[in-house]
């Protein structure tokens, strides 16, 4: 059996894990991290909040062995992550003077286009994105003269080579140097798997989705400083962050990221739905016994829920602030993305640059082979368009910023996450 592959099923009683105190296992989770880093000082502890409902899931009989062995060494990897951190700020109190610079910060739903604007948006000769190797290995800081030749772009690209042939790939593929989702870089137990184990982790994702973020955005802010303090945007430049999974969050990132520009790509909330349940039975199949995202409507309650709490967030802070947001149509930026870029740039102090040839050239290269081609049909994976824009959050929203239905889905290698 393939590392990335579903285990064969058994029984309830078979599965059924000994019942370990979940203190005993958070215990454990640092203790690991401490001996494999050397390092013994946590910070403060709202982190244990998030990393001891982690620990609960891990309890849960619906896991396989695989998947709850490969949980648990996330947890332990992002508690590394948090621990060399601190030590690096504690060496280097500096690194909270560094300055952060103007902030292009792509949100909005999953599967609504924010991937492919990251990439075009990065393209811009004065931006910076923080590439996947730098987010999950960011000690040492990483500097400007080796960052295309770190030693850690190989190591992390092994372990997303692994990968390869899974579903995952077709769906939401990011090599090591390649722009990557902040979450990936936070450090208080809220990054894990990019998120999006929170569909079998049901305790975690109650957390995640109930408790007031903002302590680990603001540990987040420190870790920007760190990726800046030796590998700064260019002179006059920009930063390019990009995370869908803080839209339900945005006015407390605004709040600890004064300096961003919010760019929300809008697009058919059902396509996204129909992508986004695509993608999460991708990623959580080889974890549990019993997928949870099967079609029994579990799939429609859980995404409708994480749908409409993050555009109802996004439409009140769109008006609470509407100088600091770009609304971004999805089929304008699939069929014409360096001008939406361009149009995204307009007024932010970034200078005028012809981006048309560097975004030939990205997706020149993707369909070259730089990207696996994303599935021909992913069908409705149990979806209603109607029924979805029957909501009235998702109605309201649609009608506020011209979200029009998209009726055919919108394919092609630049019609992506």
């Amino acid at each position: 059996m393939q590392p990335w592959q579903r285990p064969p099923d058994r029984s309830s009683a078979e599965r059924r894990p000994r019942a370990v105190d979940p203190r005993a296992a958070v215990d454990s989770i640092l203790q690991e991290a401490a001996r494999s880093t050397g390092l013994d000082e946590f910070g403060d502890d709202w982190f244990l909040g998030p990393l001891t409902a982690w620990a609960e899931d891990l309890q849960r009989p619906n896991l396989t062995d695989f998947g709850r062995e490969f949980l648990r060494r996330l947890a332990v990897r992002d508690v590394a992550r948090r621990l060399r951190v601190l030590a690096t700020l504690r060496e280097h109190p500096e690194i909270t003077d560094v300055p952060i610079p103007p902030i292009l910060y792509i949100t909005g739903l999953e599967r609504s286009g924010t991937t492919l604007l990251h990439n075009v948006l990065a393209l811009h000769p004065d931006a910076r994105a923080f590439r996947r190797w730098e987010l999950m290995e960011p000690v040492p800081p990483p500097e400007a003269a080796t960052a295309g030749t770190d030693p850690r772009i190989g190591k992390v690209q092994a372990a997303v080579d692994r990968l390869r042939g899974s579903g995952l790939e077709a769906m939401h593929w990011v090599n090591a140097d390649d722009p990557e989702e902040c979450v990936w870089g936070y450090v208080d137990a809220v990054s894990m798997l990019g998120q999006s184990a929170c569909l079998c982790m049901p305790t975690w994702r109650r957390v995640l989705f109930g408790t007031d973020l903002g302590p680990a955005f603001r540990r987040y802010r420190e870790v920007v400083q760190l990726l800046l303090w030796k590998h700064p945007v260019p002179p006059g430049g920009f930063l390019v962050l990009k995370a869908p999974q803080i839209a339900g969050s945005i006015a407390s990132v605004a709040a600890t990221f004064p300096e961003a520009r919010f760019v929300i790509t809008d697009r058919d909330p059902f396509r996204c739905m129909v992508s986004m349940a695509a993608l999460g039975e991708a990623v959580v199949d080889p974890f549990c016994i019993e997928n949870p995202l099967t079609d029994d409507g579990r799939r429609a309650r859980m995404a409708l829920e994480f749908a409409t709490v993050k555009l109802e967030a996004v439409s009140s802070f769109t008006t609470s602030a509407p100088g600091r947001v770009v609304h971004v149509p999805y089929p304008a930026l699939v069929a014409h993305p360096a001008a939406v870029a361009e149009q995204v740039l307009e007024g932010f102090p970034a200078r005028a640059v012809d981006l048309g040839p560097a975004v030939d050239g990205f997706l020149a290269a993707q369909r070259a082979g730089g990207r696996a081609s994303p599935p021909s049909d992913l069908g409705t994976m149990g979806y209603e368009h109607d029924a979805v824009w029957a909501d009235p959050v998702i109605q309201a929203y649609c009608e506020r910023f011209g979200i029009v239905p998209e009726r055919t889905r919108l394919t092609g290698i630049a019609a992506h996450s």
